[in-house]
């Protein structure tokens, strides 16, 4: 089975589901499936599409704007350094379960990661497993985020975003990292085979 480092950790998420606000609800199976499983982006994964595309696209030197897919960006007054090997794919077998990861950026021994937000919770990417699959797959020893602060800029014209100066996170790899990753491997593909889910699809 072919499945996305981001499915195994959506999975992860929603097994360990915690209330943020009072009304929310806790998603069922079905929910979680249904998430996985279509292409239904949402306005805030478009906008976050949208960033990472112009990124891949952007020149080296100053830029006062990003653009794609319909979308500007009003950029910092900061520079933005980026490495040359960009959105790279890899893939590793954990037993019966293929996992496959795109980097946006591998330098070295550094895999680098764009986030877009509206609202910046560093805690939440420690705890996730991302990182963890990242490193592993590609052999690498430190996993850094650049998280950008986006919100909307009503005054300048439809779908018109600035964007924050980004700040910088870093995890490092530990020695029983891959041990983690095969375990929440082999619960994700016992789930999967249960459902019987579908492969990921890899489109981009």
């Amino acid at each position: 089975m072919l499945t996305r480092v981001s499915n195994i950790e959506a999975y992860r998420q929603w097994m360990n589901w915690a209330p943020l606000h009072e009304d929310d609800v806790e998603p069922t199976v079905e929910d979680f499936i249904r998430f996985i499983t279509t292409d239904e982006p949402s306005e805030k994964m478009r906008v976050g599409t949208a960033f990472h595309a112009a990124i891949e696209a952007a020149q080296d030197g100053n830029h006062d704007t990003f653009s794609a897919h319909g979308y500007t960006f009003l950029l910092p007054d900061a520079e933005i350094v980026l490495p040359a090997i960009r959105e790279q794919r890899v893939a590793k077998d954990y037993g019966a379960l293929k996992v496959t990861g795109k980097a946006d950026c591998v330098e070295g021994k550094i895999v680098y990661d764009h986030k877009t937000t509206s609202k910046v919770d560093l805690d939440r990417y420690m705890d996730g497993y991302q990182w963890r699959y990242y490193l592993d797959l590609f052999e690498a020893d430190v996993f850094q985020w650049n998280v950008f602060q986006i919100y909307e800029a009503k005054r300048e014209g439809e779908n018109v975003y600035r964007v924050a100066e980004p700040q910088v996170l870093r995890a490092y790899r530990y020695p029983e990292l891959q041990q983690d990753c095969v375990r929440l491997a082999e619960e994700f593909l016992e789930f999967a085979t249960r459902m019987n889910l579908p492969d990921a699809r890899l489109e981009d």
